[in-house]
């Protein structure tokens, strides 16, 4: 076979193989990419119902609390109203009750002492319109429901003997009362509460429907026998501000979250419904056998969720399932994220269905399909490119071969007066040329044998001077290599070989031999931004020409890879020619001295707590964010902040927990922050933050939401946990001045704006501020700062101050 058939067949046997290799493994990794491309988008998914059930589970959790704590100040005034009008008294005259359950309806006779307050007796009319002492006060004044309780028995039913709750005829709820069990025969919460004399909180049946309530006991003068009870309430229907905001939030574009009852008689029924009329929850209306299924399997989840809590986090668990479209009729994948929300005993429930993300994978496929199509277009374009360059390489490389053939077949015969004529650039032309001086040496090594053995003499002689002279350079190797400096030499070129290394490189964990013998390259040794500092250097040395050496200090990475300091003191060699060819000289470890110059700049210019910028490196930073935002034309940020009411943690918990708030703060403000963004410590526990390269003021407003979110963590101090919220002002440049100590005033009346609207929030600098500010001089008001977002909200935790 010849060689013009070998080259073309091997070539296009490579690319072809190449070629269908590539398709191959394009064609593997987009299957895998578009099976990856499923699993994340039902990743997403998952996420953002989870992220909305979560939402809305803490939306009821900061609507429970605030009102648990106005019901506990509601049931503290009617307490206060109950023992101002003279406290409960009993006579020892009684009176018959036809006592009614308030949830089976049953009736029972029960004779009872008469209840009075302040002497006065209650009375049995049931009629709304005559007064009633302290109930009617009650509701007058706060606006909620009040109720007196009267223990029945040893079991604890208690009965109402003074109310303002109405029943289904429009009637004070007077005789009824509640049963120590509940019709599931489960021992009722409120009275199991009251027989341990602790007050109840929570969501609870009262007569005829469902109330957010709180039970304080009432004891006997020997403050020893639970008597009664006093109730303030109200409905849970009353969320109205809540209940919409569930019912405008989507999920998607046709997904929504719906609440369900979870226990007694509230159990799967649809609290809060979307409002769309064709976005009915699955199961929620119950209207045939697979809904109430789903239903079913959603309380499950649900109940099991809270016999599995008390880790803190939010439980969510997820559900899939397929229904049917109201508005069309066509059956829809769902993915629903469910929750449960004890106090009210609510199961939430954030639903999303998938055919919403469609358009999304219909992209990424529609770009797959694309990718594959064109590498199989480049691939079959490069097979036929090497069919054409095979053929034309290989003429290229035959013809010349030819031609060699009969210059060797001349030489053969002894007549070396030809030559391969081969006007070419590439590696055949060059093999011409050797070949050319190699027949023109052959003819001068024939016509001058003397010549070459003069050349033989000296060489000997050159050797024998070479041996003297090496016992010489051992005793300079021994004292070289016991002194702290390192000796190098290296020759110049693109790979910086070394030469020669003292043996003393061992300090750093290396061999010499590895250098020497170009085991280890020198990037190994110094770094590569170092050794552009180098060549940079010994250019600079070279075209001054006044003295062949030069210093620096530069980095050299240990064997271990720990990194160190040497001061490099070098000298150029110079050929005959004046040409630079090597460099020699010597390395000195200076670490040492480094981390003490690294020491003493951290002093100057960082916070020893924090570790954050000092005063003076943060206003260094800002006159240059200044000077480049009035290059650029963009916006640019500063926020004083402050941690509300720190003083108190040092007063309690002593400075050393201070600090370890302020170091745990700093942190987390810092996480929220760019890598070209800067905190910093100004003192106490007042800290400055720099944002420069904004595009408007909203992304500085989100940076001070983040950093409220994150601050609102509890701070774990030993066995206390300790909440701690910022007040942050917030100032923009050019809109709010020019000049650093403009800025800096306007952020700071900014941030007292803040603090008078509440602390724990932002306040973006007006002029109005600055305004109040100069009126009542020490004392800044300005304008309302922004209130927090539902799902920013801080409650007290244990230890807050």
């Amino acid at each position: 076979m010849k060689i013009r058939t070998k080259v073309i067949g091997m070539g296009l046997m490579l690319v072809v193989v190449t070629a269908l290799s590539i398709v191959g493994i394009a064609i593997d990794q987009v299957h895998i990419l578009d099976v990856a491309i499923h699993g994340e988008l039902e990743r997403f998914i998952r996420s953002e119902t989870q992220k909305v059930a979560e939402n809305v589970y803490l939306m009821c959790r900061s609507v429970q609390q605030q009102q648990d704590e106005e019901l506990e100040r509601n049931l503290q005034v009617a307490a206060r109203l109950l023992r101002d009008g003279g406290g409960l008294s009993f006579s020892r005259e009684e009176v018959l009750w036809q006592a009614v359950n308030q949830f089976d309806h049953s009736r029972k006779a029960v004779r009872l002492p008469m209840v009075s307050v302040g002497g006065s007796w209650l009375g049995m009319d049931p009629d709304p319109n005559r007064r009633m002492p302290v109930v009617d006060t009650v509701q007058n004044l706060l606006g909620v429901t009040c109720t007196l309780f009267q223990r029945i028995n040893e079991q604890g039913d208690m009965l109402r003997v003074a109310t303002t709750i109405l029943d289904n005829d429009g009637r004070r709820a007077l005789g009824s009362y509640i049963p120590h069990r509940n019709p599931d025969g489960q021992f009722n919460p409120v009275i199991d509460a009251l027989l341990r004399g602790q007050p109840y909180t929570g969501s609870s049946f009262v007569v005829n429907d469902w109330y957010v309530t709180r039970y304080e006991p009432l004891f006997d003068p020997t403050g020893k026998k639970l008597v009664g009870a006093l109730f303030v309430g109200y409905l849970q229907k009353s969320l109205a501000g809540l209940r919409s905001a569930i019912q405008d939030i989507s999920v998607g574009r046709t997904g929504y979250v719906s609440i369900l009852g979870s226990q007694g008689g509230q159990r799967g029924k649809l609290l809060i419904a979307p409002r769309k009329e064709q976005s009915q929850e699955p199961g929620i209306a119950a209207t045939d056998r697979q809904s109430l299924l789903i239903t079913q399997r959603l309380l499950q989840k649900a109940s099991r969720m809270v016999r599995g809590g008390g880790s803190g986090k939010i439980p969510v668990t997820f559900e899939h399932f397929v229904e049917r479209d109201t508005g069309n009729g066509k059956f829809r994948d769902k993915l629903v994220a469910v929750t449960y929300f004890e106090p009210w005993d609510w199961v939430i429930v954030a639903g999303a269905y998938k055919d919403d993300y469609g358009d999304i994978q219909k992209g990424f496929d529609a770009s797959l399909s694309r990718a594959t199509f064109l590498i199989f277009l480049v691939a079959l374009g490069i097979v036929l490119f090497s069919l054409l360059a095979g053929f034309y390489l290989s003429r290229g490389i035959v013809r010349p071969l030819e031609k060699a053939i009969l210059l060797f077949d001349c030489i053969g015969k002894g007549r070396l007066d030809h030559h391969l004529k081969l006007d070419r650039k590439d590696e055949i032309g060059q093999l011409a040329k050797a070949f050319n001086r190699m027949i023109d040496n052959l003819r001068e090594v024939t016509a001058s044998r003397n010549e070459l053995n003069r050349e033989i003499i000296e060489r000997s002689r050159v050797e024998m001077e070479l041996r003297a002279t090496s016992a010489q350079r051992r005793e300079l190797e021994t004292i070289v290599n016991h002194s702290p400096a390192m000796a190098l030499l290296w020759r110049l070129g693109e790979t910086w070989t070394l030469e020669f290394v003292s043996d003393n490189i061992s300090q750093f964990g290396y061999k010499a031999q590895d250098f020497v013998s170009g085991a280890v390259p020198m990037t190994d040794l110094v770094p590569a931004d170092d050794l552009d500092r180098l060549a940079a250097g010994l250019d600079a040395c070279i075209k001054q020409g006044q003295e062949d050496r030069f210093s620096m200090e530069c980095r050299v990475i240990k064997h271990s890879g720990e990194i160190c300091w040497v001061d490099a003191r070098l000298w150029l060699r110079r050929d005959e020619n004046g040409t630079v060819t090597h460099l020699q000289g010597v390395l000195l470890d200076v670490s040492d001295r480094k981390k003490v110059e690294e020491q003493v700049r951290m002093l100057a210019f960082y916070d020893a707590l924090t570790g954050l910028p000092n005063r003076a490196l943060f206003i260094n930073r800002l006159e240059q964010s200044l000077a480049q935002a009035t290059r650029d034309g963009r916006l640019l940020a500063l926020m004083y902040l402050d941690l509300d009411h720190f003083k108190a943690i040092n007063d309690t918990f002593g400075h050393a927990a201070g600090d370890t708030v302020l170091q745990s703060s700093a942190q987390r403000i810092n996480s929220c922050l760019r890598r070209n963004d800067t905190v910093a410590r100004l003192g106490g526990d007042e800290l400055v933050v720099l944002l420069p390269g904004l595009d408007g003021p909203e992304q500085a407003e989100t940076v001070a939401q983040k950093i409220i979110k994150m601050m609102s963590a509890p701070f774990q101090l030993e066995s206390f946990q300790v909440s701690v919220t910022p007040s942050i002002g917030i100032v923009l440049f050019p809109e709010h001045g020019n000049v650093m100590g403009e800025l800096l005033k306007r952020a700071d009346i900014a941030l007292y704006a803040a603090k008078e609207g509440g602390r724990n929030r932002y306040a973006l600098f007006c002029p109005e501020m600055e305004q109040a500010s100069k009126i009542v001089g020490v004392r800044l008001h300005g304008r309302a700062a922004r209130p927090l977002e539902p799902t920013q909200s801080n409650g007290p935790a244990e230890g807050n101050v």
